[in-house]
C-alpha cells in the first residue's frame, strides 16, 4: 500500500506567525542535461575568446563580442537554474500584518513585502505555468511569480507555492485560517 504523500513543506508554527519553507522540486533531467549543455558552453565560450584574444579583424571581433555576451547570459541562467533546482528554497513568513516572500538560492530575486490587511481572495489554483518544460520557457517563471497560491494584491495577482501540489495549497491555506491569521477578509 502506497503512503500518502506529506508535502514538501515546512512549517514552523510560531505563536503569532507561521514560516513556511518550500524547497525548489528537483527535477534530475532538468539538472543532467543542464550540466551536460554547460561542457558544450564551457567549450564555445573558451574557443571565442581564444579567437578574440587572436583576432585581427575587427568586423568579425564585433559579431564575436555580442555573440558572446549572449552565450555567456545563457550558461550564467543555465548556472543560475542548476543552483535553485539543487539548493532553491521559497520561504514565507506570514503573521503579525506582514507577508513575506523569498527565494533563497535565487541571486536575482528580492525579498518582497506585503501589508496583510491589502491581500485579499487568497485561493489555491492549479499552477498551469509549471507544467512540463514550460515553466522554463516563460517570464513569470524567470521573475518567480509563479505558484499555486495566489492572492490579489491592490490591482495585481501575487503567487507563491511553486510547484505545489493542490492538496497541500489547500491545507496551507486551512492551517492559516485556523491559526486566524488569514482572516474573512483576506479570503473574500
Amino acid at each position: 500500500m502506497e503512503l500518502p504523500y506529506q508535502g514538501r513543506a515546512i512549517i514552523e508554527d510560531n505563536f503569532d506567525y507561521v514560516r513556511i519553507t518550500i524547497p525548489a522540486k528537483k527535477n534530475l533531467f532538468i539538472i543532467l542535461f543542464l550540466c551536460v549543455w554547460l561542457c558544450g558552453w564551457f567549450f564555445g565560450e573558451t574557443s571565442v575568446i581564444k579567437e578574440l584574444l587572436n583576432s585581427t579583424n575587427r568586423g568579425t571581433d564585433l559579431f564575436s563580442i555580442v555573440w558572446l555576451a549572449g552565450w555567456t547570459l545563457g550558461g550564467l541562467f543555465a548556472l543560475k537554474t542548476i543552483y535553485w533546482l539543487l539548493l532553491g528554497k521559497e520561504c514565507i513568513e506570514i503573521g503579525k500584518g506582514i507577508l513575506i516572500l523569498k527565494r533563497q538560492g535565487d541571486p536575482l530575486s528580492k525579498t518582497t513585502f506585503y501589508d496583510l490587511n491589502s491581500c485579499t481572495s487568497f485561493r489555491v489554483q492549479d499552477d498551469q505555468i509549471n507544467t512540463n518544460f514550460a515553466r522554463y520557457n516563460t517570464l513569470k517563471s524567470l521573475n518567480g511569480r509563479t505558484g499555486t497560491i495566489a492572492f490579489d494584491y491592490g490591482m495585481k495577482t501575487i503567487r507563491f507555492g511553486e510547484n505545489m501540489d493542490e492538496a497541500e495549497g489547500k491545507y496551507l491555506l486551512n492551517l492559516l485560517t485556523r491559526k486566524k491569521i488569514l482572516t474573512d477578509k483576506n479570503l473574500a
